[in-house]
């Protein structure tokens, strides 16, 4: 019998003959570590239990190996698999898993919280005009003096800052 490497076959089955079946032993690991879970066990708890390796060169389990183990829905006989585990056990631990996940998205608000923003209308000065205007048409130029170009940018911003600041005292 050949193995594939890097678990290209989900831990608890094998090939014989071409078609998938249940390796005995990686099987039993498969329903102890949903029972486990179910029981109440941390995913770190039973990788440190695994005394079976997870796939060639990988002696010791880490929790998202296990975790891998309980998203798979092979293990509930899809896609042509064999049967590790009921449907209830597989739901029964997704619930427990989507329960204890640290990871918590902000909750739906009923109301959407309005943000006040102060919005202030102000004229530009001619000053800041004629400046507008000759940042567009060095942009526009083939060639436009860049140092120039952000040179006014910063002067039109200053005096944009100052003109609005009046209008709001």
């Amino acid at each position: 019998m050949k193995m594939l490497k890097n678990r290209s076959i989900p831990f608890g089955y094998c090939m014989v003959n071409g078609r998938y079946a249940l390796n005995t032993l990686e099987a039993e690991t498969v329903r102890k570590i949903f029972t486990d879970y179910i029981g109440g066990k941390s995913l770190k708890a039973i990788a440190a239990e695994m005394r079976i390796p997870y796939n060639m060169g990988k002696e010791v389990w880490n929790k998202n190996m296990v975790c891998r183990v309980l998203e798979n829905k092979k293990y509930i006989g899809e896609s042509g698999y064999p049967q590790i585990i009921t449907i209830d056990d597989f739901g029964q631990a997704a619930q427990i898993k989507a329960e204890r996940n640290t990871y918590r998205k902000p909750a739906p608000q009923d109301e959407l919280q309005q943000i006040d923003i102060a919005v202030t209308e102000y004229e530009p000065t001619d000053e800041i005009q004629r400046m507008t205007n000759e940042i567009n048409r060095l942009l526009d130029s083939e060639n436009p003096d860049k140092e120039k170009v952000e040179a006014l940018i910063i002067e039109c911003a200053q005096l944009k800052y100052t003109m609005i600041n009046e209008v709001r005292t």
